[in-house]
């Protein structure tokens, strides 16, 4: 019987799909402009010696020497980005060229350059090179003249409308706080006198300039042709006078008394944390499990009674939001006042780029609190007379005219009263005089209405949701904010309850996207003048001292604004938070606010829109 042959066994083959290859080649090449990246710290033996190589023979143009390995990986995949695209690639390695031809760098731009000069002389080797680094930044960015050309036409169009005012941009400081361990918020550092920096360059150029047109349009694109450089008011207008530290009083024994009386009544509890505002001194306790937080807050007068609390009340908050504690808010013997200038060159301030952007005041640590109107994107403000809320409205109005050119933020300003607002006119920053007949208030919030639509419409024009992106879009501040205050809504309510409810629901509802941003404030904090409606749609509110629970319960729905302690001591309710947080507000005097309006109208004239308050 024959043998069987053995069947011969084949050597080993690898068999790849075309697509792998490439991808592994793809991998290889971006792999090698990585190295080459890394190689430009020059640390290793290997990394070292491949960035001699690279600038003996390119130059100081091998550090874009990566990007063309980069794109040129890319460019065997099938990925849809944008650095796949052959003109990438291509434009890349032609820039590159040109680049080291042009400059002489390096071994191999010194060959090209003599190369070239040699046939055509240096002046035309020059030109030679210039023609491809156009070139190839042409195939780059897959562009043409004729597109560079309307950028360049659309950008002096809008230059021309803005009437080519910018803001200055001043130096910058920046306050510090001591930090200490256990107790916080006893020290304030003094800043120095710093201008606040007003605007910053927006990233596209790019914009529709045609869709710009009708009177809205104009009169959002209007610019003063007075001035050509906005230059905002110096922080030294604002004093530097030193205000006396509070009488917080013995903080060691004020810590035992607290222990002491909640284990006379069975709770067991410790003082963890001392934080030191400046109204209020906030002990921060700790709990047992199991400890009913309902029998601490049963407990206020038996503790304001044993720590002989001036004014004979104190404030638990339980818990402190974020924290497993319970705050137990004791006021000071003495009121430590906090003054703008602190605020406006805090820190916190300092970093917020925002022109809204406006100071609260000092919370119970000590730390600065500010707030963005465009955020809120609307404030209600309600107070007892005297307890400060015609001070914070001041301090923020002082807020922005320090931060923001009239071409950046306006304001509709309504005072009844004529008491508080009515120093403001003449500003530029205003589009209409200070409105003080209440009639005039309708006629004042149904233009807000009619700005607010036009301004929607002109969103939808150009393509964007918001005014952010249509500034970011322009690349300047092509259309600015309006901040309409009301110092009195009592008095505008009794007039004519229904159109002012109507006008301020529809805007508060509506209004933040377009920039527009209401302040209301009151000292009647009833249920006729802050309605159901209002409250709904302003969800962030501010409650100065009031004379019972009842009106508290008006402004934020709970208890707590009639054991405030007057002089700006303020519960603030952010937008986003449900639980009030108290802050003692920033007080600006009266000559701060009258030499700033003085420098103001000195700027500039004020650009009025009489269509506000006709009907």
């Amino acid at each position: 019987m024959a043998r069987k042959k053995g069947r011969r066994s084949k050597p080993f083959a690898l068999s790849l799909k075309s697509e792998t290859a490439n991808s592994i080649l793809a991998v290889v090449i971006i792999g090698i402009g990585a190295l080459i990246s890394v190689s430009f710290s020059r640390q290793g033996v290997i990394l070292d010696k491949i960035y001699t190589i690279g600038s003996h023979l390119l130059g100081w143009p091998f550090i874009f020497l990566p990007f063309v390995f980069v794109s040129g990986g890319f460019l065997l995949t099938k990925v849809k980005w944008g650095i796949a695209s052959p003109h990438v690639f291509l434009g890349s390695l032609i820039t590159l060229l040109s680049t080291t031809g042009i400059s002489q760098a390096g071994a191999v731009g010194s060959q090209l350059f003599q190369s070239v000069a040699s046939l055509i002389t240096n002046p035309g080797a020059l030109l030679f090179y210039l023609v491809g680094i156009v070139i190839g930044l042409l195939i780059l960015f897959e562009t043409s003249f004729e597109d560079i050309s309307v950028v360049f036409e659309n950008l002096g169009k809008l230059l021309r409308k803005s009437g080519g005012r910018i803001s200055s941009v001043a130096q910058r400081g920046a306050s510090l706080g001591n930090k200490q361990m256990k107790v916080k918020g006893l020290t304030q550092d003094s800043t120095p006198d710093v201008a606040i920096a007003a605007v910053k360059g927006g990233k596209k150029v790019e914009m529709v300039v045609n869709d710009l047109k009708g009177p809205k349009a104009a009169d959002q694109t209007h610019r003063q042709s007075d001035l050509s450089i906005w230059q905002l008011p110096p922080l030294a207008l604002l004093s530097d006078e030193k205000q006396s530290k509070a009488d917080r009083g013995d903080l060691n024994t004020n810590a035992a008394t607290i222990e002491k009386t909640l284990d006379s009544f069975g709770i067991e509890a410790k003082v963890v944390e001392v934080n030191c505002g400046p109204a209020v001194t906030q002990y921060a306790i700790e709990v047992a499990l199991g400890t009913k937080l309902s029998k601490i807050s049963a407990l206020q007068s038996d503790l304001a009674l044993a720590l002989a609390a001036p004014q004979g009340q104190i404030r638990i908050e339980a818990p402190i939001p974020g924290r497993s504690l319970v705050g137990i808010e004791i006021p000071n013997r003495s009121l430590e006042f906090v003054s703008l200038k602190q605020m406006l060159t805090s820190e916190v301030m300092m970093k917020n780029p925002s022109k809204t952007a406006v100071a609260l005041g000092l919370d119970v640590s000590g730390n600065p609190a500010i707030a963005d109107l465009s955020k809120m994107p609307h404030v209600l403000i309600a107070g007892a007379t005297g307890s400060g809320k015609s001070v914070l409205v001041n301090a923020f109005i002082a807020s922005i005219l320090f931060r923001a050119s009239p071409d950046e933020v306006k304001f509709i300003m309504v005072d009844p009263k004529r008491v508080e607002l009515t120093g403001y006119n003449g500003i530029p920053h205003l589009i209409t005089p200070v409105i003080v007949d209440p009639e005039k208030v309708v006629f004042a919030l149904e233009w807000a209405l009619a700005e607010m639509e036009s301004r929607y419409k002109l969103f939808q024009e150009v393509g964007v949701r918001n005014i952010g992106s249509y500034n970011e879009l322009s690349g300047f501040q092509a259309m600015h904010y309006i901040v309409i205050i009301i110092d009195e809504l009592a008095d505008i309510m009794l007039l004519a309850r229904n159109q002012v409810e109507n006008a301020v629901t529809r805007l508060a509802q509506m209004a933040r996207a377009t920039g527009i941003h209401l302040v209301l404030a009151t000292q009647r904090p009833s249920v006729d003048v802050i309605t159901g409606l209002i409250k709904a749609n302003i969800p962030c509110r501010i409650a100065f001292n009031v004379t019972s629970m009842i009106d508290s319960k008006v402004i934020i729905d709970g208890p707590g604004a009639e054991k405030l302690l007057g002089r700006g001591d303020m519960l603030y309710i952010p937008p986003d938070v449900a639980k009030p947080k108290r802050i003692q507000g920033a007080f600006v005097k009266d000559k701060e606010i009258t030499d700033l309006i003085n420098l103001l109208r000195q700027s500039g004239d004020p650009q009025y829109n009489d269509a506000v308050t006709k009907p």
